[in-house]
């Protein structure tokens, strides 16, 4: 079976081209949380959007593609929020700077928690995330830290990987864990524990 293209088939310009994209990831959004993913078809989509079909695939070749806009759209809110923290805040310890992510990203999870377990579970596989230059400034803040991890780009990958990993797992298995502090601090203490091993 071909695999669903899951980019855009255009980027809107016009502001209200720009709305009817926002309101289709939008009814998206509210689809998966309220029905699942079994139950999302474009008409659906389009029909809560309050556009006609045709303007859904004007912009989009499918429901798959909508679904990867609304976790593409998570990502970029995620980073955009850790970069505006890395530029506006001055962290004196490495355990300060882990944390502070680590808490940003149990924050993002907990405010739509049953569209995350919608976009951890219930998905068909999607591609690997991928480095994105815009995480520089995470690279950055890292380096200016004494750390024991033999590769900066490796370690902070591995801390990505096993913070979305713990996160992801706690919407599905254990969400009221995103609000309460202990699962934060275990997963700081597991990071800490890689980067500072003497």
């Amino acid at each position: 079976m071909p695999r669903a293209k899951l980019s855009p088939r255009k980027t809107p310009t016009q502001e209200r081209s720009r709305a009817t994209v926002d309101a289709l990831v939008q009814a998206t959004a509210d689809i998966l949380v309220r029905d699942g993913y079994a139950k999302l078809t474009t008409n659906r989509i389009a029909e809560r959007a309050g556009v006609n079909v045709a303007s859904l695939y004007q912009f989009f070749p499918g429901k798959e593609a909508l679904v990867a806009e609304v976790s593409r759209r998570h990502v970029k809110e995620q980073r955009a929020a850790a970069r505006e923290v890395l530029a506006t805040r001055r962290f004196d310890t490495l355990e300060e700077l882990l944390r502070t992510l680590v808490v940003l990203g149990f924050a993002a999870h907990a405010v739509n928690p049953k569209l995350h377990h919608a976009l951890t579970e219930e998905l068909p596989a999607r591609p690997a995330r991928k480095w994105d230059p815009e995480d520089a400034p995470m690279l950055e803040a890292l380096r200016r830290f004494s750390t024991d991890v033999p590769d900066p780009e490796l370690a902070l990958w591995l801390i990505d990987t096993v913070s979305h990993a713990v996160i992801h797992r706690a919407v599905v298995e254990r969400p009221e864990s995103l609000t309460q502090g202990l699962l934060q601090e275990e997963l700081v203490t597991i990071l800490l524990r890689y980067v500072k091993r003497k």
